[in-house]
């Protein structure tokens, strides 16, 4: 059953009904003396400049991750600068930033860095925006002159692109691959909304990804006119922020980009109005291949100022608000007679002169009018009644965690987040006055806001500015969509309901109204060469304890067992997958899932069930003063799941409208053939369909859970972060010691008779009315759990990725980008497979493939350069460095080698097999793992006319 994305939609919908648990605060900080009209003070850590020529910097030492560095250019020049006949070249200027320069011939660039690991790609490197083009790079700070060349880099971005003409007609059949991809029903749908959402403003007809017609066809003088007009250097910033000297990167800085010459005369004037209608404005856009129906209400006014302490405030107030509304909209969704599956309230920005308030709300079929109507009663409840004070004290509370949160990761902050701030400072004039100030005002200001001032607040949100209803619906026979009129009328009979005051139920219990009798510790040893402490307890239960110092205020954690899925009955597979997502939402320990949430308010601590295809548990994490918490709640849903009617009807209900448009979704329908062709039609890719969702057996969901959470015996709890040992031991007894035991354990995966085709099969899906196709080219793989087998193979994929990005992209410029990968759903033997997955024009699918089978040929054959081997080994060198320092990576690692039965010192060894890597046994990967005799070829094709 291809539940993987059904999974993805529960818990998209379901988002607003998961709780998020946080913790009270500690003390604070004594709060600096401001006055409202003060500016904001701007983060001290950080040094800033401005050179001659008019180019601003800005530079922090941060050693997260360390002999890393982050460098960015951000420009002040999008899309909506572009004239008539240039619409798409600030896009394309992006990609000829890596088509040749002052100091890097074309594709040099690449080369040059990923030589060291740094990891290039779509999307990975720059992007275009409507107001701004930003260029990133992460490089090693450890390798002789790599920053330097990342400082050479950018500034040729600034001012020495070569724009061969040559180049750039190599390029436009990238960017239009690029501009293909984008095709379907989402980009039909927003052409239609964004004319009424940027109404009358020249954002409306400035899309970044531009038009293919001026794509095609604008002449190089065009871009270079670009070029010059906009990239200034008083219209740009160099952002800085690693493991470096900081006064190392200046020096830098004034020496690579002094060479950029002062721009001649003022900036052009950059002002693009987005005109404020005083006129509700509708729009209704349907599309054939549409998947599911939504409906926001909009409303767009001035953008207000943010650098002030008083702006400040005004940002907190304005977060509770949304808080509050959106667990009131979390409890509607859940009710028999809710109007939507899920909605939301959110502030944005639109452009640098306006921001959106904008309420929107998932609906089923035909029920766009009843959804908004929803909506906006919900909005004169509170415009009358404003909120309550239990309303307003959990949302202080969750504010409040997560600022005490981001203080104590101070210090263990990464680079990127910094250099995303200072970016958005640049180009938005967002303030960045650092955690440490923030944390201050926070704590100074929250206590103080009353329930008064929040409900001001929403008046003001829900009354100001200018109106338009965007609304979105699948089109089919039968199905009768609302009108923009319909909507219209929608809001006016809305607005002539009566509405009471909303009656907040929050709970007065204990998450745990009695505590478990502790179990006992059996046994306990140490590995030291893994800082890890491994602790037996008496009903059968192992716990696997790896304190660290990644983070200073996270705890992970997982109770994980064999078996999963595959123990369930073929037919109840379903079943089986979704049984977690019922107990979710039914809630655990006698509390419903609202209740929990409310409960638990200002604690940082989770604990969620999963059923995989082979394993199943509970999963969480927490702040480590709130563990005992988190250990709480994976009790509950060991020894207390819910069942709840009502959440079964939730789940049947989002799924059927997850799906009622399946067999109109071309993507859906082609993930559906291949996952059916590379397991040889396997009940586990049977296609989920409104008749399988009719039979779903609720009785059978709740079954198949407590079976799986019936014996500790059969799980072993991995814990890794800040904690001590001898703190966490007493816990464990408490919560995990205490669960109900067989003694010996019971469960233990089925092997489920996955198999990947014999010979060499091709299928196609016909579906969708753009001119695109999608291919997944996959080969028989299923290497045995060996760590060295394994790091070998991923050198393969790596080696080819790069080798097809450089033939199919660089060299035809027939795809915009090229995916391979190792799917292994280990230990689960037989369905193992290398995916090569790209998309193009139709016309180029079939010769693309084949020049694919050629280059795999040439490597089984010749094996592959030394140039790509070492790329491969380098970017695997990196990315372990930077994942061993993660918590994720830890537990990840410890959990595989516990259930595959790995030694896990092993882990240790990753830099060796990295080592060990060589052209040869990389050769000898493509013989055994990409067999030319044994592959499938997969292509969604648009339907013919």
């Amino acid at each position: 059953m291809r539940l993987d994305r059904a999974l993805v939609i529960l818990v998209t919908l379901t988002s607003f009904l998961t709780p998020t648990w946080a913790q009270t605060p500690s003390p604070p900080a004594a709060p600096q003396a401001l006055a409202p009209a003060d500016k904001l003070p701007f983060d001290d850590a950080v040094k800033t400049g401005t050179l001659p020529n008019g180019l601003t910097y800005y530079i922090r030492r941060n050693t997260r991750p360390e002999k890393r560095v982050s460098l960015q250019l951000a420009v002040k020049a999008g899309s909506v600068d572009e004239a008539e006949d240039q619409q798409g070249l600030a896009h394309f200027l992006e990609h000829m930033a890596f088509n040749g320069s002052r100091h890097f011939k074309p594709g040099e660039l690449i080369s040059t860095f990923e030589a060291t690991g740094a990891r290039l790609g779509p999307h990975v490197n720059a992007y275009t925006g409507f107001d701004e083009t930003v260029y990133m790079f992460t490089l090693p700070t450890d390798r002789e002159g790599i920053v330097l060349k990342g400082f050479q880099a950018l500034s040729d971005v600034a001012g020495g692109m070569t724009l061969d003409p040559k180049e750039i007609d190599k390029e436009r059949g990238v960017v239009i691959e690029e501009w293909r991809g984008g095709l379907g029903a989402d980009s039909r749908l927003r052409d239609q909304q964004i004319p009424v959402l940027y109404n009358k403003s020249k954002y409306a007809d400035r899309l970044p990804i531009g038009k293919p017609d001026v794509l095609r066809v604008f002449t190089p003088e065009r871009l270079r006119a670009f070029y010059t007009q906009w990239y200034r250097p008083d219209r740009m910033a160099i952002v800085v922020v690693g493991d470096v000297d900081a006064a190392q990167m200046e020096s830098m800085i004034r020496t690579e980009f002094a060479v950029i010459s002062k721009a001649a005369g003022a900036p052009p004037a950059r002002t693009y109005d987005v005109p404020l209608q005083i006129e509700l404005l509708v729009k209704v856009a349907t599309d054939s291949e549409a998947a599911q129906s939504s409906v926001s209400l909009i409303r767009r006014k001035p953008r207000a100022s943010e650098d002030r302490v008083a702006d400040y405030r005004r940002g907190l107030v304005h977060r509770l608000v949304f808080q509050i509304v959106d667990e009131r909209f979390d409890e509607l969704s859940r009710k028999p007679e809710a109007q939507f599956l899920g909605a939301g309230a959110y502030e944005s920005g639109l452009s640098p002169t306006v921001s959106t308030f904008t309420l929107s709300a998932g609906v089923e079929e035909g029920k766009l009018a009843a959804g908004l109507a929803a909506l906006e009663i919900e909005s004169n409840r509170i415009l009358q009644f404003g909120f309550g004070a239990a309303e307003l004290e959990r949302a202080r509370k969750w504010m409040l965690a997560s600022y005490e949160r981001a203080y104590s990761e101070r210090d263990k902050t990464e680079s990127g987040s910094y250099a995303q701030e200072y970016v958005n400072h640049f180009l938005e004039g967002e303030p960045s006055p650092g955690i440490e100030a923030e944390y201050r005002l926070a704590v100074a200001m929250l206590p103080a806001i009353t329930a008064e001032d929040v409900a001001e607040a929403a008046r003001s949100l829900f009354t100001a500015g200018s109106r338009i209803i965007l609304a979105v619906s699948p089109q089919k026979p039968g199905l009768t969509v609302a009108t923009d009129a319909q909507l219209r009328d929608a809001v006016t009979r809305a607005d002539t309901v009566a509405v009471t005051a909303w009656t907040d139920s929050a709970s007065a219990a204990v998450l745990m109204a009695r505590i478990p009798e502790p179990g006992k510790v059996t046994d306990r040893r140490d590995v030291r060469e893994l800082g890890l402490t491994v602790v037996r307890l008496a009903n059968g239960g192992e716990a696997w304890l790896k304190p660290t110092d990644f983070k200073n205020d996270q705890v992970l954690f997982s109770l994980t067992a064999s078996g999963g899925a595959s123990l369930a009955a073929p037919d109840l597979f379903p079943e089986a997958s979704l049984a977690p997502a019922l107990i979710e939402l039914s809630g655990i320990g006698g509390h419903t899932a609202v209740d929990l949430q409310k409960l638990l308010a200002g604690k940082i601590a989770s604990a969620s069930a999963f059923i995989s295809l082979s394993t199943h548990g509970i999963s969480g994490s927490s702040t480590p003063s709130n563990l005992e918490t988190a250990l709480q709640l994976l009790n509950l849903s060991f020894t207390a799941p819910g069942d709840d009617p009502q959440a079964f009807a939730l789940i049947r209900k989002q799924l059927e409208a997850a799906y009622a448009n399946r067999d109109s979704n071309p993507g859906l329908l082609f993930g559906e053939k291949v996952a059916e062709i590379n397991t040889s039609g396997h009940f586990t890719s049977r296609p989920m369909t409104l008749e399988r969702i009719g039979r779903l057996d609720r009785a059978a969901m709740v079954a198949f859970y407590k079976a799986r959470f019936a014996s500790a015996a059969d799980f072993t709890l991995f814990v890794v972060g800040a904690f001590k040992v001898e703190d966490v031991v007493p816990l464990l007894e408490k919560y995990v010691g205490s669960l109900p035991s067989t003694g010996q354990p019971v469960s233990a995966f089925r092997d489920v008779g996955l198999k990947f085709p014999a010979s060499i099969e091709r299928a196609s899906v016909e579906k969708g009315r753009e001119p695109r196709a999608q291919t997944i080219l996959s080969f028989a793989a299923d290497p045995p759990i060996d760590e060295n087998e394994q790091t070998r193979v991923a050198a393969a994929a790596e080696v080819m990725e790069i080798a097809m990005r450089d033939i199919l992209r660089e060299e035809l410029g027939e795809t915009y980008n090229v995916s391979i990968g190792l799917s292994q759903p280990v230990p689960q033997r037989g369905g193992g497979r290398i995916g090569v997955s790209f998309g193009a024009a139709p016309e180029n699918i079939t010769r693309m493939v084949e020049r694919t089978l050629q280059e795999v040929r040439r490597f089984q054959d010749d094996g592959p350069s030394e140039d790509l081997v070492s790329r491969a080994r380098e970017s695997a060198r990196r990315e372990h460095e930077t994942a061993a320092r993660q918590n994720s990576f830890w537990l990840g690692r410890l959990q595989s080698s516990k259930l595959l039965g790995r030694d896990p010192l092993l882990i240790l060894q990753r830099e060796q097999r990295i080592d060990a890597v060589t052209r040869a046994n990389v050769q000898e990967m493509f013989k055994k793992y990409f067999p030319l005799d044994r592959h499938t070829v997969v292509t969604l094709l648009p339907e013919k006319k």
